[in-house]
């Protein structure tokens, strides 16, 4: 699966919408790097921060400084995977 900035963004905003009720109108996605060592960061705003934080760190290890949310290729493919599998399982009623 290719991994981009808009598919970042749109996860991370269904993470929100799971642990928060509500996704923010605006998440910022940068990647980072060249082609093959390529990084994401993500700004998300701080009302969602620590929901979006424990989510991660829950599911897919993944441990979050205070501020940015940096994501390897491999991170970012977990994070896209996992919200993919959320949406169907609301579309599936579990």
């Amino acid at each position: 699966m290719t991994v981009t900035t808009l598919s970042i963004r749109l996860a991370l905003k269904k993470i929100a919408e799971i642990t928060c009720g509500i996704a923010p109108n605006v998440i910022h996605v940068q990647a980072l790097g060249d082609p093959m060592h390529r990084v994401y960061a993500a700004s998300i705003p701080w009302e969602y921060r620590a929901e979006i934080h424990s989510y991660l760190a829950q599911h897919l290890a993944i441990s979050v400084p205070k501020c940015a949310l940096i994501l390897s290729s491999e991170q970012a493919e977990s994070l896209v995977n996992l919200a993919i599998k959320g949406l169907e399982d609301e579309a599936t009623g579990l």
